[in-house]
């Protein structure tokens, strides 16, 4: 959906960050940035005329507006290198330039937790890096950035899909191009412009990988037994369960006695929805990996749901793997 420049829209629904609501707005960077605080490094110390604390600093969230007041969020050792939001996606931005993409022409979001000390910043990219499957439900591309100042998590920069039918996110894996480096002296935001051309370098492999899944054939019970073992292991049962039966009828499920005993498969469940874009059955492995999809972007926890759809690719490869064995 294309935003108007001159607006800033908040979005339905927040996200999770460290147990602290993700509130999301959306619009032109020109327009998001007025919403994103900055801040400073100062003396840690309890009044103006005492002595600092010699072994850790403050990070202080300066106001956006004359009614407000300067807020310490955090504590930080001395070798900490402050990042501030603005300049990781200004790196970012030139990064897109690189590639040859205006920034000021994109559709973008910004998740931020209610003192601004977390980011999560996305840039949509232009209609003209879509990919459309043969189900007819066109992919976007989009860079994803995190962001904290207080030093509690670490900076990372990702390619990442999205299905504009049920706005599931998807990170396949070559497109994904991190900078997980720690807020110390070694960190350098200079690095951000090279991984954002690293990243687009890799959108063929991207694509071939799409279209490789979309060409391999599953049957149920492959699908079965997959949602019993691998991905009941990797995101437990009660994932399992929905993801088998979302496969096998497009409708999301909840189970109905949570200490029922059997595998994910063989819980009771009583359907809620019917999940926007999912094919019923799901016999393509392209058509499962956004039934993971859809079972990962549902996570409110911001962080786990990045690690999650990151884990689709080795999902959608373990079932391969055990399509393979059948067919041998």
């Amino acid at each position: 959906m294309d935003v108007a420049e001159s607006s800033a829209v908040l979005l339905d629904g927040t996200g999770r960050w460290r147990a602290r609501d993700v509130s999301y707005w959306a619009g032109r960077w020109a327009r998001l940035e007025r919403l994103v605080p900055k801040f400073t490094i100062e003396p840690f110390r309890v009044r103006p005329d005492s002595p600092a604390n010699p072994h850790i600093q403050a990070v202080v969230r300066q106001p956006l507006t004359v009614t407000e007041q300067p807020i310490p969020v955090g504590t930080v050792s001395n070798s900490y290198q402050l990042a501030q939001h603005h300049e990781v996606v200004m790196r970012c931005f030139d990064g897109l330039r690189l590639v040859g993409v205006e920034p000021a022409s994109l559709n973008c979001e910004v998740g931020l937790t209610p003192l601004g000390e977390w980011m999560n910043f996305r840039a949509y990219f232009p209609e003209s890096h879509n990919y459309t499957p043969k189900d007819g439900n066109a992919l976007g591309l989009r860079l994803e950035c995190f962001n904290s100042v207080d030093g509690s998590s670490r900076l990372v920069i990702l390619l990442g899909w999205l299905r504009f039918v049920c706005a599931n996110g998807l990170v396949i894996g070559e497109t994904k191009a991190e900078l997980r480096d720690v807020h110390d002296e070694h960190l350098s935001l200079d690095a951000i412009p090279d991984l954002v051309v690293t990243g687009m370098t890799a959108v063929t492999a991207d694509l071939q990988r799409l279209r490789s899944w979309e060409a391999g054939q599953v049957s149920a019970e492959e699908l079965k037994r997959w949602a019993d073992g691998e991905v009941s292991s990797k995101w437990g049962k009660k994932a399992a369960c929905r993801v088998f039966h979302i496969c096998r009828t497009g409708r999301d499920v909840e189970i109905v006695d949570p200490f029922a005993k059997g595998e994910a498969t063989e819980k009771p469940v009583k359907p809620t929805l019917d999940v926007p874009g999912a094919a019923a059955p799901a016999t393509t492995l392209y058509e499962v990996s956004q039934t993971l999809s859809w079972i990962a972007t549902q996570r409110s926890n911001t962080e786990q749901r990045v690690e999650w759809q990151g884990a689709i690719p080795h999902l959608i490869s373990s079932l391969r793997t055990e399509s393979s064995k059948v067919s041998a």
